[in-house]
């Protein structure tokens, strides 16, 4: 199976917030035709608006077969959702990307013969550099699961869960962990300023340096204690900074303290 063949069929997608958006984005970029999208999307903004003048399919009232439907509306709005859910849209696999929203609750509303997958995607899917993590139950073919795979590594990499409850955890590190970097990002340009750079050079410097320090990370096989042992001479500029970070260890008590309170609630999300 190829991302060619997938989008011969329908796309289907509930949902155009910024999730949404940034998967369905990365698909068009891989090939997805307008014509073969369609998008329920209650407010439809300038953007989505514009992808229908070019034939993309909005809040379509003919009846749909789509190959795969996914679900990437807020936590609050899935009840409403799938209480108004359209009875003239056929699919075999479903996607949802739902924070907090477990497989059973979507279970109970669409037929048994369709394949039900949670995936916890990034919003770096928007430049095709997310990280998603799926999980369907093992009763799922191979088939469907090589489908998601697919549809998600259009948009970055993936991962494979055995057990439904690591979502919460997966929210924590990789759904949310831009919204870490970009604070780090922001602290090193404002900071960049304080001590004479411009914000635009400072900023350059911050998105440069986290961008290559990922890539670094990503090309390397070495553990990011020793890629960032390698950076730190004796005596340095860089231990200088690290002995601020690293006293009582308070920069990785922080973070651990952060990414709980980010893997409690996607609990509480899910009741």
């Amino acid at each position: 199976m190829t991302i060619k063949r997938i989008f011969e069929s329908n796309i289907l997608l509930f949902g155009y917030g910024k999730m949404g958006g940034a998967l369905l984005s990365g698909w068009i970029k891989s090939g997805l035709q307008l014509k073969n999208t369609y998008v329920f999307e209650p407010k439809p903004s300038e953007e989505l608006l514009s992808l229908a003048k070019n034939g993309a399919n909005i809040n379509p009232t003919l009846p749909i077969k789509a190959g795969v439907c996914i679900l990437a509306v807020k936590p609050q709005a899935v009840d409403k959702l799938l209480s108004s859910f359209p009875r003239n849209v056929m699919f075999p696999v479903l996607i949802s990307v739902v924070a907090g929203t477990p497989l059973s609750k979507f279970k109970s509303k669409f037929s048994s013969e369709v394949n039900i997958f949670r995936v916890m995607p990034n919003t770096p899917a928007l430049v095709s550099a997310g990280i998603s993590a799926i999980y369907g139950e093992s009763r799922m073919n191979r088939e469907d699961l090589e489908k998601v795979k697919l549809l998600m590594s259009a948009v970055g990499s993936t991962v494979l869960l055995d057990n439904e409850l690591a979502i919460d955890a997966v929210t924590a590190i990789s759904g949310s962990g831009p919204a870490y970097l970009f604070l780090l990002m922001e602290a090193m340009a404002s900071t960049g300023v304080e001590l004479g750079l411009s914000y635009k050079t400072s900023l350059k410097l911050a998105k440069h340096t986290v961008f290559g320090s990922g890539k670094l990370s990503l090309k390397s096989d070495l553990s990011p204690k020793n890629l960032r042992e390698n950076v730190t001479s004796p005596g340095g500029t860089t231990e200088a900074a690290l002995s601020v970070l690293l006293h009582n260890d308070k920069f990785r008590l922080t973070m651990k303290e952060a990414i709980k309170s980010a893997h409690k609630k996607s609990i509480h999300l899910r009741g």
